[in-house]
């Protein structure tokens, strides 16, 4: 009888462990499929959206700001002012040449975040399609959304102006071709070209 008593002592322990080993499992799954355990990997999976979300939001930003804000434009470029020097009349009565020198107020703006260095460039003065003058502008730069007023004198000599002189006009034109690169601190330099006439 006792060894009955041990016999069904020995199967209601393993009983016992067996369910135990089940229980176990059954806790293992119901514990990976608990809702703090999903919570957590919801959590995760949120924050990654969140960091994806803001890494896409900066990139449209900046490509945003580089295709308006920080796109180079050319600068703006102005005859302030002209003034005729030492004008001198070849004849009195039928003047066919004519000497002077003309002095330039020219205004650079630089409509740019960044500075804005020039080359020397020059000044030409035209009449009937033929140079007559020609002065330099010599090298410089301008800050970042400033203006700089350039001066240039030109001598002129005018040759065969005897029917244009005669109504009080002469018909001179102006011209000037700035070349130069824009700077940002950081970014490398550009080369853009600035034309202006009169």
């Amino acid at each position: 009888m006792e060894e009955e008593k041990k016999e069904h002592h020995l199967r209601t322990n393993q009983l016992i462990n067996g369910s135990r080993r089940v229980l176990e499992a059954e806790d293992e799954e119901l514990r990976i499929l608990s809702p703090k355990v999903m919570t957590r990997g919801r959590r995760r999976i949120k924050y990654c959206g969140i960091a994806i979300a803001v890494v896409l939001l900066q990139i449209v930003v900046l490509g945003v700001l580089c295709l308006t804000l920080f796109r180079f434009k050319d600068p703006n470029i102005k005859l302030d002012s002209t003034t005729v020097e030492n004008l001198n009349l070849g004849s009195v009565s039928t003047p066919s040449t004519i000497n002077m020198s003309l002095s330039q107020e020219i205004l650079i703006k630089n409509q740019n975040w960044g500075g804005f260095k020039y080359d020397e460039s020059a000044v030409v003065i035209s009449y009937g399609g033929g140079t007559v003058g020609q002065g330099t502008i010599y090298k410089g730069s301008i800050k970042l959304r400033k203006s700089k007023k350039v001066s240039v004198v030109v001598e002129v000599k005018v040759e065969g102006v005897g029917s244009d002189i005669s109504s009080g006009v002469l018909g001179l034109k102006s011209y000037t071709k700035i070349s130069g690169k824009f700077t940002d601190g950081h970014a490398p330099t550009v080369v853009k070209r600035a034309l202006w006439k009169t």
